[in-house]
């Protein structure tokens, strides 16, 4: 950071990066949900997910702003960083063994690789998926938001706040994703719930891989592939679901108050 610039606050920080995720991808679903658009699985026209690369591009460039290129060096390092204990690797381990059994179950192999949004791109589907969807998100509200949370906040303080942040920056999708859409009032209230043990175990994950991107991503996008597609709805995504509430219970059990934590940022 050079010697002349005064250090963001962290309140600045986040209040930037929010501003910024928001902008930058209801920039792309607005206009669609004006439009009429209605995005569908295995169809990579219409596509939602351009907008879902907001929060890491906002991280990027608040980090930037605010801190100068060698933190951004730093954040972009985290994305690779695959040395990490190994309880973090048996999480990724069980959802893509989750994301398997949808393959295993379904009636064509094909639709466990049916998403919204994507092409129809055989494996690489899980590549393109990874990169907009998994880094898209989790660079910015667990590599930028939960990091920076974690220096001044318990785990229970930073998983509701992000929850709350993460949960209003999907409003959109439920004009423009035809999944969302069909979700009804019952739905919906399960999506939120769900969401919020979603925002609880990616904030322990992130504490646990000792800050990387890279497993945080792993596991998200494994776990849309269980849970998102034709293949993964119905049992495969109650079982999915089901590991992820138990698992949560447990953080909160043990973890739930844990201290703040200020790994993430330097390391």
């Amino acid at each position: 950071m050079s010697g002349d610039r005064r250090p963001w606050s962290l309140e600045r920080q986040l209040v930037t990066f929010v501003v910024l995720a928001y902008a930058l991808s209801w920039a792309w679903w607005v206009p669609m949900a004006v439009s009429g658009h209605v995005v569908l699985a295995g169809q990579g026209w219409p596509t939602h997910l351009i907008g879902l690369t907001g929060p890491a591009v906002a991280a990027v460039i608040t980090t930037g702003w605010c801190e100068g290129r060698p933190d951004v060096v730093r954040l972009l390092r985290r994305c690779i960083a695959w040395r990490v204990p190994m309880i973090a690797w048996l999480a990724v381990a069980a959802a893509v063994l989750l994301a398997s059994l949808a393959v295993i179950v379904a009636d064509r192999p094909s639709d466990a690789l049916s998403y919204s949004g994507a092409p129809k791109l055989g494996i690489s589907t899980v590549l393109f998926v990874l990169l907009l969807n998994g880094f898209g998100e989790e660079l910015g509200w667990r590599g930028f938001m939960v990091a920076r949370l974690r220096t001044a906040r318990s785990l229970r303080d930073t998983s509701v706040i992000v929850w709350l942040v993460w949960g209003c920056w999907h409003l959109p999708l439920f004009w423009i994703v035809a999944n969302f859409r069909d979700f009804g009032v019952v739905g919906t209230g399960g999506w939120i719930v769900g969401l919020f043990f979603g925002s609880v175990f990616l904030a322990w994950l992130l504490d646990a891989a000792q800050g990387s991107v890279l497993v945080v991503a792993l596991w998200h996008s494994a776990y849309n592939f269980a849970t998102a597609t034709e293949a993964g709805e119905g049992g495969v995504a109650a079982v999915a679901t089901a590991a992820v509430v138990l698992a949560t219970v447990w953080i909160m059990r043990t973890s739930w108050r844990s201290p703040r934590h200020a790994v993430h940022i330097r390391g």
